[in-house]
């Protein structure tokens, strides 16, 4: 009983201390001036939202969203969010002149009650590679509680893509590369082991010429019809090798609809965003064209710890002309970099 109850404390810790950190204005300024995201849901507002309807923009944080959605016309839209920063986004919806349009309610999205359903959920709950922060969680049991049969969500769907990457350079900065050489003339090769027993997903600019063949879609959900649940997952994926070369990890990222015409990309090949991609290190091994990945990924919730960060899991075998090559099994930690 008393580990049970100091694990519901740091679960405790763990919420109010994700809640204050969004109370800091320099994560509002990061996720507003990048221009591809908050373009992308500006467009996509002023395309779904019509006159007369009601919407709910879950974690609201600077309110931007649900300014969007008043100006487009929204007859009524509650704007919450847990965090302090929602005293803010009040003052900002009163100096825009949108305060008769939005309500603002301090409060977790699973405790809202509202006083209608709504016509339109609206939110940006993606972290990196869409599953950090599993914000999904609360915005699905929001969607349950709050949108009419039939509303509309936006992001309406998700697709999380993987590619196998040759990249020496990523291999040094955010694999194991680091330990194969001396480090200050010190031998530090132990280290290497050590870190692919807990490797860190990072962030990273995934350069396309570094792709060792096509992406593969890993997952897609349709926001409307999904549980949270199924936002954690086990998929099976063939990745195909066109051209000889070394496999340092995988590179990830994810595209979700806003609107009928607007999609919101992190792929290298569209406009940056703050999320740029995902580097899942692995030991490196070489590759020839024609080899085959038959590769299952697992993303699974944390039993304990920082549960906003899932837990990655990776088992893969290569084939050559038919015949198994090689195989691997690596775990991540779902830290982000």
């Amino acid at each position: 009983m008393i580990a049970e109850d100091e694990r519901n404390r740091a679960d405790e810790d763990d919420e109010r201390d994700y809640f204050e950190s969004y109370a800091d204005p320099g994560v509002h300024r990061l996720m507003i001036g990048d221009h591809a995201r908050t373009d992308a849901y500006r467009r996509a507002l002023e395309e779904v939202v019509r006159p007369g309807d009601t919407v709910l923009d879950v974690g609201t944080g600077s309110g931007i969203l649900a300014l969007f959605a008043a100006r487009a016309g929204a007859r009524q839209v509650f704007a919450v969010d847990e965090s302090a920063i929602l005293e803010t986004a009040r003052k900002l919806g009163r100096i825009n002149g949108l305060d008769k349009q939005v309500s603002f309610r301090r409060g977790r999205a699973e405790d809202l009650q509202l006083p209608e359903r709504v016509d339109l959920l609206v939110s940006e709950w993606m972290g990196f590679f869409a599953l950090a922060e599993c914000m999904f969680l609360s915005v699905m049991e929001a969607r349950d509680k709050n949108l009419k049969p039939g509303g509309t969500m936006m992001p309406s769907a998700l697709r999380l893509h993987l590619v196998p990457v040759d990249d020496t350079s990523l291999h040094a900065e955010l694999g194991v590369g680091l330990w194969e050489r001396p480090v200050h003339g010190l031998d530090f090769k132990p280290m290497l082991e050590q870190e692919l027993r807990c490797l860190i997903t990072s962030t990273a600019d995934l350069a396309p010429s570094s792709f060792l063949g096509p992406e593969a879609l890993l997952l897609e959900l349709d926001c409307a019809k999904a549980s949270g649940q199924d936002f954690f997952f086990e998929q099976y994926v063939t990745l195909e090798i066109e051209r000889d070369g070394t496999v340092h990890g995988f590179g990830g990222w994810f595209d979700v609809d806003l609107s009928p015409t607007v999609t919101l990309s992190t792929s290298p090949s569209a406009p940056a965003t703050h999320w740029r991609q995902s580097f899942f290190p692995v030991r490196p091994f070489p590759v020839r064209q024609g080899d085959i990945i038959e590769l299952e990924f697992t993303a699974r919730p944390k039993e304990y710890g920082d549960r906003r960060l899932p837990l990655y899991f990776i088992e893969a075998e290569v084939s050559r002309e038919g015949e198994p090559s090689h195989h691997f099994f690596y775990s991540y930690d779902g830290s982000f970099e």
